[in-house]
């Protein structure tokens, strides 16, 4: 005779079989629809600005094998209060940083930009057809410049900001979760790759899906539960592709703290909608900053508010970075050399408090 347990065993395989068929069914027929539409280029143009003179061009290596263009401009100040490094968006290059961070010269930061692989003076990687979705080689490059800046010979023992625009904001929270030289990190329509997928799996499935009237019917827990599984395997899909992997932006946000984190976006948003970036940023712990921009689109905030824009940068890298500001710029110094010889003043206590700051963060990243 059948024990009661294996009587409910057997009660459950019919309903278990049904829910096992389904998900093949679901994976088999929407899995090249996600995939095919998470690699779809959105339309948009990106923000192009003419070469910035006074800043020093410099060639840096990846880890595998590129050389990437960046350039590195001193602060119009006798003495420095830090460094930012800007991370372009999709489509865009290193002279972008003026219009967002060009200003903080005059505070006493020292700005490096760069350009992302297959983009600007950049090597291009032949295997790899880059996207709006930040995957580890925006990591990786991100990493490179990092690595070039402390082997520097004005390296900041105090660490560095990051400043990054859409794609490029996603990368810089991927890698300041895991660089205790990070002191804060700014952002500009930055967004997550899991939470946005899903998004758009729930605002395209009716278009999708033959039986609208079912898929009406079922409960948002279960449709929450369809959109992760094709959505995952719809980023496999996509990884083996394209030849490359989609970080979770959504876990790097988390481990970011105690980093700092402000995050501007648009309220008129478009393509990352602004219910997709409270979620992703109710993801972060303290301290953060959120400032959705209203009548912004997708990384045009600066455009329509430009003055607060810059005012609320400067307060952000004044209250959170390594080093007074200096509010009186002076005439940007002299370089002859643009690798070996550029130097800054930078006081003694400047630089004990520095490398105080930069202990403790690896410290509390550590814990």
């Amino acid at each position: 005779m059948l024990s009661p347990t294996t009587l409910i065993l057997f009660g459950l395989l019919p309903p278990l079989a049904v829910v096992l068929v389904a998900c093949i069914y679901l994976v088999i027929r929407y899995t090249p629809i996600i995939a095919r539409i998470l690699e779809e280029k959105p339309v948009f143009l990106p923000l192009r600005v003419a070469p910035e003179p006074g800043g020093h061009d410099v060639r840096f290596p990846t880890s595998d094998g590129l050389e990437l263009a960046g350039t590195y401009y001193p602060a119009c100040t006798d003495m420095r209060a830090g460094v930012v490094v800007f991370c372009p968006e999709f489509l865009s290059n290193r002279w972008s940083f003026r219009p967002y961070v060009g200003q903080l010269r005059e505070l006493g930061y020292d700005v490096f930009t760069f350009d992302f692989r297959n983009h600007g003076d950049s090597d291009s990687d032949p295997n790899y057809e880059p996207l709006q979705w930040v995957t580890e080689y925006e990591m990786r490059d991100l990493k490179a410049a990092l690595k070039y800046l402390s082997a520097r010979p004005n390296n900041d023992a105090s660490g560095y900001g990051l400043f990054g625009i859409s794609r490029g904001g996603s990368a810089a929270l991927c890698v300041a979760a895991h660089d205790p030289r990070v002191w804060g990190v700014i952002t500009d329509g930055a967004f997550p790759t899991r939470g946005t997928m899903y998004a758009y799996i729930h605002r395209w499935a009716e278009i999708y899906v033959t039986s609208r009237s079912i898929w009406r019917r079922i409960p948002s827990w279960m449709l929450a539960c369809i959109a992760a599984l094709v959505g995952s395997t719809g980023r496999i899909w996509s990884q083996l592709h394209l030849h490359c992997r989609f970080p979770d932006v959504e876990s790097a946000v988390a481990r970011l703290a105690p980093r700092p984190w402000m995050m501007i976006h648009g309220e008129k948003d478009v393509y990352i909608g602004p219910e997709i970036a409270q979620r992703f940023f109710a993801e972060a712990g303290e301290p953060k900053e959120l400032w959705m921009v209203p009548g912004a689109k997708h990384n045009r905030c600066r455009e329509l508010e430009p003055d607060e824009y810059g005012e609320r940068v400067a307060r952000f890298v004044t209250q959170y970075g390594p080093r007074r500001p200096v509010t009186q710029p002076s005439e940007p110094l002299k370089v002859t050399d643009r690798e070996s010889t550029e130097t800054h003043s930078i006081p003694t206590s400047a630089r004990t408090n520095g490398a105080t700051r930069a202990t403790q963060l690896s410290s509390a990243a550590r814990r």
